[in-house]
């Protein structure tokens, strides 16, 4: 018995090294090999991973670069036409104050030459009225009564006709 357990455990060491051998060569080393291409994969990844992710911040801190570009140029645009829209404002005030003043000007030279005008024609009037009481003089012989009357009537009538417009 002795040789058939002799035997038996020969064949069992046998069978199991072929089986460590077989595991080895069919099951281990390309389940290793699987598994070392799996984590090169992973680190690959991984470091592709960070790679991306130090592209992506530089992308993005240089966008914000460009945004914050864009927000100084837009807050100097702004400033830019606030200025020349004030500018603008006080031409125009400038220009009204002008054109108010040129009116008044304008309106006052109208304002004396209706004046030397109501004045000339005052005058003519007065010379004509001058004229007529001269020939009524002339024409009676008043005494000083009457031609008191006659000057009171011319006054009041040219109070009345003349002057009363002037006013």
């Amino acid at each position: 018995m002795m040789s058939f357990l002799g035997n038996t455990i020969f064949w069992t060491i046998v069978n199991f090294l072929v089986l460590i051998y077989l595991l080895g060569r069919y099951l281990y080393k390309p389940l290793l090999k699987i598994i070392d291409q799996r984590r090169e994969k992973i680190e690959t990844d991984l470091a592709n991973a960070a790679e991306d992710k130090k592209k992506a911040q530089e992308l993005a801190d240089k966008y914000q670069a460009r945004i914050e570009k864009a927000r100084v140029e837009a807050n100097g645009i702004i400033a830019q036409a606030e200025k020349r829209g004030n500018e603008r404002r006080e031409e125009i005030i400038a220009d009204a104050h002008e054109e108010a003043r040129k009116i008044k000007e304008r309106a006052a030279e109208e304002i004396k030459q209706a004046k030397r005008q109501a004045l000339s024609q005052l005058r003519d009037e007065v010379s004509n009225i001058s004229l007529l009481i001269a020939q009524k003089f002339l024409q009676e012989s008043v005494d000083k009564k009457r031609h008191q009357n006659l000057v009171e009537e011319f006054i009041d009538q040219l109070d009345q006709d003349k002057l009363g417009d002037i006013r």
